[in-house]
């Protein structure tokens, strides 16, 4: 009889095979010779049993055959085990005196009880994600997890986002066969694959072990297929026509007028793979090659604009290739090259919202994603305790957006109602902001795996270069000479009233009425951008028992950054991570398991900062009386200067936030900035409830232990009586003191070093801190059905919620309008936009003929926390607004905390899928319908959260209005057919 258990271990590609060979009376038996055989493929590895009797070895995630020979025993022959990617397949096989062979047959699932050390992850093959119904995307795969949350639309760009236990949607890391993939800018997604390419996915929610790092929320890790000895080619499409998707409801302002006209959306998806592997030299070179043509065209009007209509389409040409090289027996080479580039392509017209008419074309853009992506990774088996892996590659994402009416068209919003105006955005631009660059990652990493007896030695090293080269503007570049474009925004103003740059609004009208405002903002900012990473790891993974498993391990990370010039300026070394587990089973058969895991984990400085804080940045205000006069196409103001600058009645001075020079870099950051990093706690319990069932109960607590923001230093230059050159932010851990060189006589030299210390900055530490219960069960599919099912309670609070802000939808990851100014942090703490206390997943299938599979996937989830944001502050209104307080009809300021104002609705979801898979000859035909949201539920998930509107007490009637409905419900059909 041999005996199979699953362990956790922390691998970036592969997974691995621990042995132990036993005689009749339980001893162990040593000099064993251990052949594994990749069945795909046929390569092998070859190992020898110590003293102990035992092997482990690492392998490519896949199915194994076991052959073993010992001079005096039987042969023994393990037909079949599977592993998976970052796990541990455990074995116990007995052997018989005598020189005959027999054969003992194992099945190629595991036992799904974990025996490791504490990470918690998800491992899913692409047969066990197709089996039920799921959005084709890894973000989709990551949502099944127990204690991920979709994140806000306003990230989404073409896909989905995830929350991992508390953190922002920009803190996770994004791995394809071991390459980091992840949007190094702003840490929003990373680079992406078909469906069908995939072949195993791993979807790290915590607990992690030290090879991964550069994050603070999850890991999504996958692995692409690979060629074997036997051809196989195939078709595989899937069509999401508009024409059985259903709409989410109209919305209204508080004044009656439509806001987001959802009714006359339309969405159609088509997606078809063509791909064929084999072996090109048998035995040795292996191939996988996919095509992909994809399409989505989309159909809206501009939610808050409903006078614009958009038709959307996505295309992309999708092409990868795998190769296998096995060089010889242990060693092997693996090349993977892809392509995720993708155009999409809007066109955007006036339209007629009384009679639901599409108008004259008002211009079209184009934004750019994606580019090319390959690596090419080494993996050897050195000795037969002693592995290692070597990998280079590199990854380029294109963040290019144009469009045809760039030049001629500024960005205008008009909440004035200027004469001619047909709604908010009255103007002629189709694209707010002309971006023009790229991303690219140079990664190179080396990892070692040390048998060692009862320790499994972990060490490595991994270094990026990253890479990020643009210009970004406004529209409406011809108004400035083709020096950059304008923003103009038009509001109404109350006599007395102070702007932010300081102006008091005069009573122009002579009558003590409102005055219209146009305000004239001018932004740009451009150059290339280094950011370099390297950091070294160990671990060992210490077996102390059979019950008793340790996991110790240290990661020290280096981030530096690079401004526009190419001078340094943040250096954060010797970021020390920590990585602590245990792992302990007990009772009969050891099927109870109690497990810890601590862990410190950091996050880089993302490649924006430099781009936003170490360019050469220009971002001014200045202020004007509307004359009444606007051009009837742009509706730019008709009287303006050569730089489109207005010509009436000027408000103030210039309020200037960058010159548009490179800032010196001693300057940029606290000489004594830590680095962000969060603490994590895992403590939980998990059992085999019969052969059937398995059943767990976790506890986790996430902490944040620093932030990195930019923080402004005028209140406390003006408090120590020093020269104030005026907007002077600087990065800083917010709640600290901040030490820079300083012009302390105003000629114009850093002459001193001066440290602003923490309580005249008035800035808050900031917090985040996540703890969530956990309940889970489990009854692995046997063949005729196969359930997982968990419920999370937990809380998020805190007054940041980290690298992102999804309160105003800002990607400005690491300088936020959090920390701008004290008075915008005075009420933060609360409930944070990704908690949602209460979360049910359920999901499965079920055999439910020989040929019909029945797939479901249910969730329910309670509402986001509401805040609403208003302009005024005890202390004065601070640039930007954005304050946690609210001005009555009496003029008195009310304070509002954080997701004070309730929550959002509660989210039920229900997906259903029908799979008929069938044999002609050769073929593997298989025809699918998935239903989501099956029951067309109309949640909101996303409500407009701005009470005022420019000044204190001007009420923003689109408070409360729901900005985002979860998807209707949509019909997805799937064919396909494979040799």
């Amino acid at each position: 009889m041999c005996s199979q258990q699953a362990i956790a271990a922390g691998s970036n590609v592969n997974g691995s095979i621990q042995g132990r060979f036993i005689d009749a009376s339980g001893n162990e038996v040593t000099n064993v010779e251990v052949i594994l055989i990749n069945t795909k493929d046929g390569s092998k590895r070859i190992v020898s049993t110590g003293a102990d009797g035992a092997f482990k070895i690492s392998v490519p995630a896949g199915t194994y055959k076991i052959q073993s020979t010992r001079e005096g025993y039987e042969s023994a022959v393990v037909e079949s085990i599977s592993v998976g990617i970052g796990s541990t397949a455990k074995l116990e096989i007995p052997l018989k005196p005598g020189q005959y062979e027999e054969v003992i047959v194992l099945g190629e699932r595991l036992a799904d009880i974990q025996t490791g050390v504490a990470e918690t992850a998800l491992n899913m093959s692409l047969e066990d994600v197709a089996a039920l119904p799921v959005p084709r995307d890894i973000e989709s795969v990551a949502l099944l997890a127990p204690g991920t949350v979709q994140g806000d639309s306003a990230f989404g760009d073409d896909k989905n986002l995830v929350s991992f236990a508390g953190a922002s949607v920009g803190e996770n890391a994004y791995f394809i066969d071991g390459l980091n993939v992840t949007n190094f800018r702003n840490g929003l997604g990373g680079s992406s694959v078909p469906f069908e390419f995939y072949d195993q996915f791993q979807i790290k929610a915590g607990g992690y072990g030290a090879e991964f790092g550069r994050s603070l929320g999850g890991v999504l890790n996958a692995v692409t297929k690979k060629g074997s000895n036997e051809f196989h080619y195939g078709i595989v499409t899937y069509l999401e026509p508009a024409t059985l998707r259903s709409n989410s409801p109209d919305t209204y302002r508080r004044d009656g007028i439509l806001y987001d006209l959802n009714s006359e959306n339309e969405r159609t998806k088509s997606v078809t793979d063509i791909y064929v592997s084999g072996p090109a030299i048998e035995d040795k070179l292996f191939f996988y090659a996919l095509y992909e043509s994809s399409n989505i065209e989309n159909s809206f009007n501009s939610r808050g604009a409903p006078e614009n209509w958009n038709e959307q389409s996505t295309n992309s040409d999708f092409y990868g290739l795998s190769l296998l090289w096995d060089v010889t027996d242990g060693h092997s080479i693996t090349f993977v090259g892809f392509s995720d580039a993708r155009d999409i392509d809007n066109t955007q017209y006036n339209y007629d919202v009384d009679n639901r008419r599409v108008l004259a074309e008002k211009g079209k853009s184009t934004d750019k994603r994606g580019g090319d992506n390959w690596l090419i990774r080494y993996d050897g088996q050195l000795t037969d305790d002693l592995n290692v892996s070597f990998l280079y590659g590199e990854n380029q994402y294109d963040l290019t957006s144009l469009g045809s009416t760039d030049e001629q068209c500024p960005i205008v919003v008009d909440y004035a109602g200027i004469p001619g105006s047909s709604g908010v955005r009255p103007g002629c631009e189709v694209n707010v902001l002309v971006d023009t660059g790229d991303d690219k990652r140079e990664a190179t990493r080396i990892d070692f795996e040390w048998f060692l007896g009862d320790h499994t030695i972990k060490f490595g090293y991994d270094q990026e270069i990253n890479t990020t080269r643009n210009t970004t503007t406004y529209s409406g570049t011809d108004l400035r000479g083709g020096d950059g474009g304008v923003y103009y925004r038009y509001f109404t103003a109350i006599v007395g009233e102070e702007l932010q740059n300081g102006a008091i609004v005069p009573d122009a009208n002579g009558d003590g009425s409102d005055v219209t405002i146009v305000r004239y903002r001018i932004h740009d900012v451009g150059g290339e951008f280094k950011v370099e990473g390297k950091a070294f790891y160990v671990e060992d993974t210490w077996e102390v028992n059979e019950q008793l498993t340790l996991n110790l391990g240290l990661r020290s990370e280096t981030f530096e950054n690079f401004n526009g010039n190419g001078d340094s300026f943040i250096k954060i070394d010797d970021q020390l991570g920590p990585r602590l587990g245990v792992s302990y089973k007990f009772g009969e058969d050891h099927k109870y398991r109690v497990f810890s895991n601590w862990g410190r984990y950091y996050l880089p400085i993302a490649s924006n900062t430099n781009m936003r804080l170490a360019g050469a940045e220009h971002d001014f205000q200045r202020y004007f009386i509307f004359d009444g006069a606007v051009d009837p196409v742009t509706f730019a103001p008709i009287n303006r200067d050569a730089q489109g600058v207005p010509t009436s009645t000027e408000l103030g001075s210039q309020l200037t936030t960058a010159d548009g020079t490179v800032p010196d870099t001693s300057q940029l950051a606290d000489q004594n900035l830590d680095p962000m990093k969060q603490d994590e706690f895992i403590l939980g319990f998990e059992t085999e409830l019969n052969e059937a069932w398995n059943f767990g109960v976790k506890y986790t607590y996430r902490e944040l232990k620093s932030h990195i923001d930019d923080i402004i230093l005028d209140h406390a230059i003006d408090a120590l009586g020093l020269p104030n050159p005026g907007f002077v932010y600087v990065l800083a851990n917010p709640g600290s003191s901040v030490t820079i060189p300083f012009d302390t006589d105003g000629d114009g030299t850093l002459d001193k070093t001066v440290t602003f210390p923490a309580d005249i900055l008035k800035y808050p530490e900031a917090e985040r801190t996540y703890n969530a219960l956990e309940f889970s069960v489990e009854r692995p599919f046997d063949g005729d059905w196969g359930l997982k099912a968990s419920y999370t309670y937990s809380k998020s609070r805190g007054n940041t919620e980290g690298y992102v802000k999804s309160d105003n939808g800002q990607d400005d990851a690491g300088i936020t309008q959090d920390f701008d100014f004290p008075e915008l942090m005075d009420g933060a703490y609360g409930y944070l936009p990704n908690d949602r206390t209460h979360t049910f997943k359920i999901f499965g299938n079920y055999q439910a003929t020989e040929n019909i599979t029945l797939g479901l996937n249910m969730s329910l989830q309670s509402g986001r926390p509401i805040n609403a944001f208003g302009v005024g502050h005890p202390n004065g209104t601070p640039s930007y607004g954005d304050t946690f307080y609210v001005q009555d009809a009496d003029g008195n300021l009310h304070r509002v905390p954080r997701g004070s104002m309730g929550r959002t609705s509660w989210v039920a979801k229900i997906d259903a899928s029908l799979i008929y898979a069938t044999e002609f000859g050769d073929a593997e035909v298989e025809l699918r319908a998935d239903v989501f949201n099956i029951l067309d539920a109309q949640a909101e998930t996303e409500v407009y959260e701005f009470a005022e509107q420019d000044a204190p007490g001007t009420q923003d009637i689109r408070w409360g209005v729901t900005q985002v409905y979860q998807q209707p419900r949509t019909i997805r059909l799937g064919a396909s057919i494979r040799f």
